[in-house]
């Protein structure tokens, strides 16, 4: 979820009663194939969606999905965790995070996540009460492409805010992000 949520942050989740999903929104949900082990990521397509992924677009029923897409280097988390970020495109309401790609290479995603199973080779319908999730960081993010759809029953909860971040170096030394204590998640 970098740059959103980098390692060594620690959230604060509203569970329960965290009203609807919507696209956009950052979820906290129980893995689908291991229902003990929770993930966080955000939510692009919502129950009887149909979904395609091409490259660095995603088109929900045939229209291309609003997202401000960032091209990050690709020697990510030398700087405790943090995304370097070269350019921007698109004016969503949310910030998406792509590896720079070499000249001419235009698909927008390194071949091991071109092959999911779920909207990337084709439209892709949501089932009812299910969502289609997927990291930030979008060229290091095993999601809904691969695993298939969340259902509504596994979704634990909103992140509202990071209330501890650290980072430990290559030496073990741990140094505290005063800058992202405190500070609230959002969904745009």
């Amino acid at each position: 979820m970098a740059n959103t949520i980098i390692p060594g942050d620690h959230l604060v989740v509203k569970k329960r009663a965290f009203g609807e999903i919507n696209r956009g929104d950052i979820i906290v949900f129980r893995y689908p194939k291991d229902t003990s082990v929770k993930y966080v990521f955000r939510v692009v397509g919502l129950p009887r969606e149909t979904i395609e992924i091409r490259g660095r677009s995603i088109y929900i029923n045939g229209k291309e999905l609003n997202e401000q897409r960032v091209t990050v280097k690709p020697d990510y988390y030398f700087d405790e965790g943090v995304l370097r970020e070269l350019s921007t495109e698109g004016s969503g309401p949310y910030r998406v995070f792509y590896f720079s790609r070499a000249e001419g290479d235009e698909s927008g995603m390194p071949s091991d996540l071109e092959k999911g199973d779920f909207g990337t080779n084709g439209p892709f319908q949501i089932p009812d009460n299910e969502y289609f999730v997927m990291g930030d960081n979008r060229d290091n993010s095993e999601d809904s492409r691969f695993w298939g759809t969340v259902p509504r029953a596994l979704v634990f909860g909103k992140p509202t805010m990071i209330y501890w971040s650290a980072h430990r170096d290559r030496e073990g030394n741990e140094s505290i992000r005063w800058n992202r204590v405190f500070s609230k998640i959002r969904n745009y």
